[in-house]
């Protein structure tokens, strides 16, 4: 079924890839003399080089690391004792300028007739061994030998002259750091002398013992103090009665135990507490007696009273005692409070002291021990320097000479690769090329480039017949037409234009495109015969006065025409042409003049268009191209819609563009593009992939 949408629906990743793909086939095809070309080129210029270039010898020594050096597995090397990379190392030295100008130096003063010769040297490692290879290539056999040689006896010179040095500048820098740190350690024992002449270290340190023994002892005595006077402030006077006293500490220097209690140091209520606790026992003895008396006794017995009279005496002396031991307290507390006052100046004398005699210690230990790091490290240089000074004159070079230069072979030039790098160069520079080109061809090549560079609609796509073209052009469509898709793809065109909406104001129809050769007359003529075919009355009118060729596609004649009819010559109804087909109709362009544009713009144009509008269903015109005439833009506004030809891979979107601003500035109604001369199989052309499934 004919679809009446004109979009193709979005294409997927593949199809786009496919479509540019299209486009460098496209461009390959027809600039592949681009590809030969450059491919020749640069087969020419390799072929020339191998022809010029002059033979080349190759000249191989070996090198071979010592036993001791030691082999990491791990990274694949040799490494030194240092931890460098042995063999990387001697590579880069190999290849350093200096090492290969004093090997040219050595060559020119044993050979001075081979001045001038270059040679390439190439050092490598072979795998997972300590050998390490140095190729010489040259133009000249005996010189490459000899050079190589020079190579490898000036890396060993060199390399003998480095460790030499290094030893040398190593043993004075040592030489230096051993007189500094000499100087360093007669300072050093110059002010431990001097700070023991200053200051009596022993009696500092007996200073130090008994200060901070005494110390010890009268913050024993603090604490002691502090303890009972926070139990003198917490305990109320009954409490302090019926709890045992405590003894104070005082502090003793000379080896005795300060925290032991001195006579005359008893606790303030020791006395009152040894009354109060046989007052306490008499007074509970007294009261047992009596109650178990009373028990007994009447009364008013005179013994009974009397143990009455006994009881009271002993309340009253146990509270005389507790008033007693009150007073003791607050007095204790004020006492010690003056203690704990004195106390505190004592003890920061003897701090001072205590802190002076361990800061003259702290210097004398300071001292001492300057004394001996300078003396560890200058004892410690020396030893290096005599242990350096004592080796060898010159340590064994890990590198040993396994192989001389061998004789110099002649070096293949390698035909077949530089020509291979030639083709393959000459064809890396011809797609570059042929990019660029792609890159510059603006050339619309299919309807997918079309949607990315217009806005208008895509009525149709037309695919390429051109297999079936004849010596008189295209064949106009059949009903029973053995092309399927081109058939198949003017009656989408006719769908398109029917189910447009307002479609019944569509009576009139011009078909243009932008430069000449696009196909638009053979665009309108099979839309003309498929619009016929539907059973409409279709006027095909040829207005292409200067090149139209409608007469030529229906092989009528063509002596009459519409430029006979705009010049009053004959009414339109006398050149119109009855076809093979029963409603079509046509009005060729008539004799060719140079004044079509003049008389495009007659009056009786615009008179022509309406008397066709009521004798035809459809008046299809045929117009000159936009951009090689005038004639189009000023015949289209008159029209109720224009049709856009676009030829595939042979009209430039600039063009294309600036056609279609031509006829919006007459305020045409350009209805959308034809897409004509498509190839089939483009990935994007969607329309009719199984003709022979669907062809009856």
């Amino acid at each position: 079924m004919d679809s009446a949408n004109p979009q193709p629906p979005a294409q997927p990743l593949f199809a786009s890839l496919g479509v540019k793909f299209y486009r460098y086939r496209t461009v390959f095809r027809r600039y592949w003399w681009v590809i030969a070309l450059t491919c020749g080129m640069g087969l020419a210029l390799k072929s020339y080089l191998l022809l010029t270039a002059p033979q080349r010898f190759e000249s191989e020594s070996r090198m071979i690391i010592r036993e001791e050096m030691i082999k990491d597995s791990d990274a694949g090397g040799y490494r030194d004792q240092t931890g460098g990379n042995f063999i990387g190392t001697t590579i880069e030295q190999l290849k350093s300028p200096t090492v290969l100008e004093r090997a040219y130096k050595r060559v020119a003063l044993e050979a001075p007739e081979f001045s001038g010769e270059e040679v390439e040297i190439v050092p490598s490692a072979a795998p997972r061994s300590g050998i390490i290879l140095v190729n010489g290539v040259g133009t000249q056999p005996e010189f490459t030998q000899r050079y190589v040689d020079a190579v490898v006896e000036e890396l060993k010179a060199i390399r003998l002259e480095q460790r030499t040095g290094i030893k040398t500048e190593v043993t004075g820098q040592l030489g230096d750091q051993v007189a500094s740190l000499k100087k360093e350690l007669e300072v050093e024992k110059a002010k431990l002398q001097e700070f023991i002449e200053t200051n009596n270290m022993a009696f500092w340190a007996e200073q130090g013992t008994s200060a901070a023994l005494f110390l010890s002892g009268l913050k024993n005595q603090q604490a002691g103090l502090q303890n009972e006077l926070q139990r003198l402030e917490n305990l109320s006077p009954d409490q302090l009665l019926s709890m045992a006293p405590t003894a104070a500490p005082s502090p003793r220097i000379g080896g005795a135990n300060p925290s032991m209690p001195t006579p005359g140091q008893q606790s303030f209520n020791s006395e009152l507490y040894t009354q109060y606790l046989l007052k306490t026992q008499e007074l509970t003895q007294r009261q047992a007696e009596l109650e178990e008396r009373s028990e007994v006794w009447k009364p008013k017995h005179p013994r009974l009273q009397a143990l009455k009279t006994d009881v009271e005496r002993i309340q009253r002396n146990l509270e005389v005692i507790k008033t007693q031991n009150a007073d003791a307290a607050r007095n204790r507390i004020v006492s010690i409070k003056a203690e704990l006052k004195s106390l505190d100046s004592s003890i920061e004398t003897w701090e001072a002291k205590v802190q002076e005699a361990s800061r003259k210690d702290a210097q004398y230990q300071t001292l001492q021990a300057n004394v001996a790091r300078t003396q560890a490290q200058t004892e410690k240089l020396l030893g290096s320097v005599n242990s350096i000074m004592t080796g060898s004159s010159t340590d064994p070079d890990p590198l040993v000479v396994m192989q001389k230069a061998s004789p110099a072979k002649e070096v293949p030039k390698g035909t077949v690769k530089h020509l291979l790098i030639g083709l393959l160069g000459g064809l890396l520079v011809g797609s570059l090329i042929l990019f660029v080109i792609n890159r510059l061809d603006d050339r619309l090549a299919s309807s997918s480039e079309l949607l990315q560079q217009f806005t208008e609609p895509i009525l149709a796509q037309i695919p390429n017949v051109i297999e079936s073209r004849t010596d008189s052009g295209l064949p106009l469509v059949r009903d029973d037409d053995s092309r399927y898709s081109y058939a198949e793809a003017f009656r989408s065109l006719r769908s398109s234009l029917i189910f447009m909406p307002n479609q019944s104001d569509l009576r009139t129809l011009l078909v243009t495109s932008a430069i000449p050769n696009e196909g638009k007359s053979t665009i309108a003529s099979n839309l003309a015969v498929t619009m016929a075919a539907s059973g409409a009355r279709v006027l095909l009118v040829d207005a292409d006065m200067r090149r139209g060729d409608i007469a030529q596609i229906f092989g009528i004649e063509g002596r009459a025409g519409l430029s006979s009819i705009l010049r009053g010559e004959i009414p339109w109804k006398d050149a119109v042409v009855e076809t093979q087909y029963p409603t079509l109709s046509i009005i060729t362009r008539g004799p060719v003049t140079n004044q079509s544009g003049e008389l495009l713009l007659k009056p009786l144009m615009v008179k022509l268009l309406e008397e066709f509008k009521g004798a035809y269903d459809l008046a299809i015109f045929n117009t000159a191209p936009i951009l090689a005439t005038d004639d189009t833009p000023s015949l289209a506004p008159n029209f109720d819609g224009a049709l856009m030809v676009v030829r595939a891979q042979f009209t430039s979107a600039r063009l294309t563009r600036n056609a279609l601003d031509a006829l919006y500035a007459r305020q045409v109604n350009v209805l959308g593009l034809i897409l004509n001369s498509v190839d089939a199989e483009m990935p994007d052309y969607n329309y009719y992939r199984y003709p022979k499934y669907y062809a009856a």
